[in-house]
């Protein structure tokens, strides 16, 4: 398969499906695979960027030992250690960020999981943003249950 041909039905309105074979990625010509994910994103949305803005909403102590993160308890570097921020200098950051014409923003949280009190904290800080703020709102806080997800989706949260 061509990317510039499979570009082109995109732009018409093919969608790929988990059963499409797509291993022709893997040797196709990295150019004509490079222009056509050009001629659709221009198809779609032109030359807009879409801006996210974060905020590191707790920071630190993470037992994870994920190689590249400067927050894992397995690495010795010198980073903020911190508990959940407090909601008003979330709505502070938010709204300074709304101000600035960025589209999203995101609250993103060092650990494995948010639970407890501080997953309540982040539900009311989205709560807060998504009836004072025209931001949509994203979240990236680890692994999550269904249940968690959905009061994430019923604060506002759009984008996981």
């Amino acid at each position: 398969m061509n990317p510039l041909i499979l570009a082109q039905e995109i732009i018409d309105g093919r969608r790929i499906t988990r059963e499409d074979d797509l291993s022709c990625f893997l040797t196709c010509d990295l150019d004509e695979l490079c222009e056509g994910a050009d001629r659709i994103r221009e198809a779609y949305i032109g030359d807009k960027v879409d801006l996210c803005s974060i905020i590191n909403g707790r920071s630190g102590r993470c037992p994870e030992d994920c190689k590249y993160c400067a927050q894992s308890v397995h690495h010795h570097t010198s980073c903020e250690i911190y508990d959940f921020l407090p909601e008003e200098k979330i709505l502070e950051a938010c709204k300074m960020n709304e101000e600035e014409g960025v589209d999203r923003f995101s609250i993103v949280t060092a650990g494995k999981a948010l639970t407890g009190k501080e997953f309540d904290q982040a539900i009311h800080a989205y709560e807060t943003m998504h009836k004072e703020c025209n931001i949509d709102l994203c979240a990236s806080m680890g692994f999550l249950s269904s249940e968690q997800l959905h009061r994430l989706h019923e604060a506002g949260v759009t984008s996981y």
